[in-house]
């Protein structure tokens, strides 16, 4: 085995755990029945012009909340906006876990009082520690970088229970857009620009997971995690997949974690000549295509 290989297992390592926790817990989804949709508009009534609506609401947000942060770096407003960070990851982190363990509890039938009281406490003891290792500054690496791809794996599962299809695919698309201009020409680029030329700027947060050199984004992470569970999602819902068992609902996720791990893997190469590249494009891209091909093979086949 040669270092590169060596090098490329290690740097795959980080999404590959990610992905494998949200694929997890998009089993749980799956197995409690329980759907909900979340989006403002619905696709049921409104079709593909509704789920446009609702993948331009979600990427407001986006460009929004980077926009914030440039404007809050630029005029030395780190301090307001690690607050904003420790109050919007805290009550993401209680909600998720809230959100998991009640689908546990639906799986496993318990309605007590006791038991519901119980998933509140864990879910506010344990989310705000996870929210402190992501954003405390005294917190390990090693914390830091746990509860980054836990978030990551989080996040990801959570969209791709509640978005339905066509919101979910529209969505990553636009952002894989928005993501290229973003890093070449928009925010993002500035940012990086600033923190490079003033030394007092600088992100309250880090939200990268640096490994080999190389780093990794909490959005990258949850993105590429919303797809593969999307897709698994998706493999017990169509009845073309259903009718070849469990191989014909798992193979398409499987297709569509490979075309991530093998555009991540580009990516990373690419980063050896450009000292900065968009996560999404490529990975999500070749997810897609791989998805779409698998899809194609069983309805032929």
């Amino acid at each position: 085995m040669d270092e590169m290989t060596i090098k490329t297992r290690h740097t795959l390592l980080p999404i590959i755990i990610t992905l494998s926790i949200a694929i997890l817990l998009s089993v749980i989804g799956i197995i409690s029945g329980i759907t909900i949709e979340g989006a403002p508009f619905s696709e049921t009534e409104g079709g593909l012009f509704f789920a446009l609506l609702n993948a331009l609401f979600y990427t407001l947000f986006a460009i929004i909340g980077i926009t914030v942060i440039y404007y809050a770096i630029k005029y030395g407003k780190e301090k307001v906006l690690r607050i904003f960070f420790i109050l919007c990851f805290g009550f993401m982190g209680v909600f998720l876990l809230f959100f998991f363990l009640y689908l546990m509890l639906a799986i496993l039938g318990v309605v007590e009082d006791i038991y519901f009281i119980l998933v509140v406490i864990i879910s506010i003891v344990a989310g705000l520690y996870l929210s402190y290792s992501l954003l405390a500054k005294n917190a390990s690496p090693k914390a830091k970088n746990t509860a980054l791809l836990l978030f990551g794996a989080f996040i990801g599962a959570f969209l791709g229970i509640v978005l339905p299809t066509w919101t979910a695919f529209l969505l990553i698309g636009i952002l894989s857009v928005y993501d290229i201009i973003a890093v070449f020409r928009g925010p993002i680029k500035k940012i990086i620009e600033m923190t490079e030329e003033n030394e007092e700027s600088s992100l309250p947060v880090d939200m990268t997971y640096e490994i080999q050199g190389l780093e990794i984004g909490l959005g990258d992470l949850a993105f590429y995690s919303m797809l593969s569970t999307h897709t698994l999602i998706l493999g017990f819902q169509l009845d073309f997949l259903i009718a070849d068992g469990l191989l014909g609902a798992v193979i398409p996720c499987v297709c569509t974690t490979a075309g991530i791990l093998i555009g991540a893997i580009i990516t990373f190469k690419l980063l050896k000549k450009r000292p900065l590249l968009p996560g999404l494009p490529i990975s999500v891209g070749l997810g897609i295509l791989f998805y779409l091909l698998s899809l194609l093979v069983f309805w032929l086949f």
